[in-house]
């Protein structure tokens, strides 16, 4: 799950701070890499799902793989934008989108990848033998 939130950081920082310059080699590596953080969302989700982990994990990282696919969505129609030249206000409205979802997986991803880890150490098991506060 960390691989999942460690390369959408990463594919964040190498797009914002692209050395490259091109638009055409940026998209070259940057889609590649996209793949690879839809593979490991698709792959953590099986996983996840075939766990008997609580089902708010599992909902949890179906949506992060939901992410993952709209961000290959966005991503393309971001870069068919580019190669059509299509209006800068468009361009942003994409590249907003997809920058906002990117953030999204990187949180969805967080959250789920911290709570199976408290679920399968047990850490965060109530003790129901007093009676809870009233509020």
């Amino acid at each position: 799950m960390y691989g999942l939130i460690w390369l959408s950081f990463i594919q964040i920082l190498f797009v914002l701070y692209s050395l490259l310059g091109n638009d055409v080699l940026t998209i070259a590596v940057h889609a590649p890499l996209g793949l690879v953080i839809f593979g490991f969302a698709f792959l953590v989700n099986h996983k996840v799902q075939s766990s008997g982990c609580p089902s708010r994990i599992k909902r949890i990282t179906k949506v992060t793989r939901n992410l993952a696919l709209l961000q290959g969505l966005l991503g393309f129609v971001l870069a068919a934008g580019i190669s059509m030249g299509w209006a800068d206000l468009y361009l942003y409205i994409v590249s907003l989108l997809h920058v906002a979802n990117a953030l999204a997986i990187i949180t969805q991803a967080s959250s789920s990848a911290t709570a199976y880890d408290m679920w399968e150490e047990k850490e965060y098991q109530v003790e129901m033998s007093a009676p809870l506060p009233s509020p």
